[in-house]
C-alpha cells in the first residue's frame, strides 16, 4: 500500500523521492545509517526504470522487518586483514549498509593489489546488484557481483523449484561515457517480475513458469507457487 500511495504521486525529484523512502524506512525503525543505505538502492532501482526493484520492494521490505527477519538498527562490522579478502559482518541487517561500509576498503585494495574480493556475511539482500556495480565502476574499476536466493527455478526440464535465480551483475568504466553494467537473474524471468503481474493482476506470458504441478502456466498466483 504504502509504494502504491507513492506512485500515485506526482512526478518527484530523485531527492525528493529518496527522503520519501528514508522516511519511511526510519518511521518503521531503522536506523538512520540502514534506512538511507537501503533508500538508495530501491530509488536507483526505480531512477532506472526496474520497476521489480524500485520502491515496490518498500512492501517486502516493512514485511520482513516486520517478521522478525532483519535487525533494524544493526551496525555493521569490517574485517580487514591487509589481504585481498575483505569481509563485513552485517549482524543481520540489510545488506546495503554492510556494502557501504566495506566498498571503498575493496577499491583500494584492488588499486593496490590488482584484484581483491568482498563478502559480506549474515546479512538479509533483497536488491537490484547495479547500484553495488556503479559504486566500484565509479572508483575506476571493472566488478562483478553476486548472491545466493533460495530454490525458486526449476532447471531445464524439471517439473520443481531446486535452484535459485542467483542474481549476477558485472561492469567496467568506459573512457568519455558512462560504465558498461549488466545485470540479470538466471533464470528466465526475474521473479519480482511475476511478483509485479500478480499484484496488478496481469497474466505472465508462456514460458515463463510452472505451476505447483509441473504444468505451464500463465497465472502469476499458480507460477509463485510453482517455479
Amino acid at each position: 500500500q504504502l509504494s502504491t500511495a507513492i506512485a500515485a504521486l506526482p512526478c518527484l525529484t530523485i531527492a525528493a523521492l529518496n527522503q520519501i523512502v528514508t522516511e519511511i524506512f526510519l518511521n518503521a525503525g531503522l536506523s538512520a545509517l540502514q534506512a538511507e543505505a537501503v533508500a538508495a538502492v530501491i530509488v536507483a532501482g526505480e531512477r532506472d526504470g526496474c520497476k521489480s526493484h524500485g520502491i515496490y520492494r518498500i512492501d517486502g521490505n516493512l514485511r520482513t522487518l516486520a517478521a522478525g527477519k532483519v535487525q533494524p538498527q544493526a551496525v555493521p562490522q569490517l574485517n580487514d586483514d591487509g589481504s585481498g579478502v575483505i569481509r563485513v559482518a552485517a549482524y543481520g541487517g540489510f545488506s546495503p549498509a554492510a556494502f557501504a561500509l566495506g566498498a571503498p576498503v575493496l577499491a583500494e585494495r584492488a588499486k593496490k593489489l590488482g584484484i581483491a574480493a568482498m563478502v559480506i556475511n549474515d546479512c538479509t539482500h533483497f536488491s537490484a546488484l547495479w547500484p553495488e556495480i556503479e559504486v566500484l565502476t565509479d572508483a575506476g574499476l571493472a566488478a562483478m557481483a553476486m548472491c545466493p536466493s533460495y530454490a525458486t527455478v526449476a532447471p531445464s526440464g524439471g517439473i520443481a523449484a531446486l535452484l535459485g535465480t542467483n542474481p549476477f551483475a558485472f561492469g567496467w568504466p568506459r573512457p568519455g561515457g558512462n560504465p558498461y553494467v549488466f545485470d540479470f537473474a538466471t533464470s528466465v524471468v526475474a521473479r519480482g517480475e511475476i511478483e509485479l503481474h500478480r499484484r496488478e493482476g496481469r497474466p505472465i506470458p508462456p514460458g515463463w513458469a510452472i505451476d505447483a504441478e509441473g504444468a505451464p502456466t500463465t497465472d502469476p498466483v499458480q507460477a509463485l507457487a510453482g517455479a
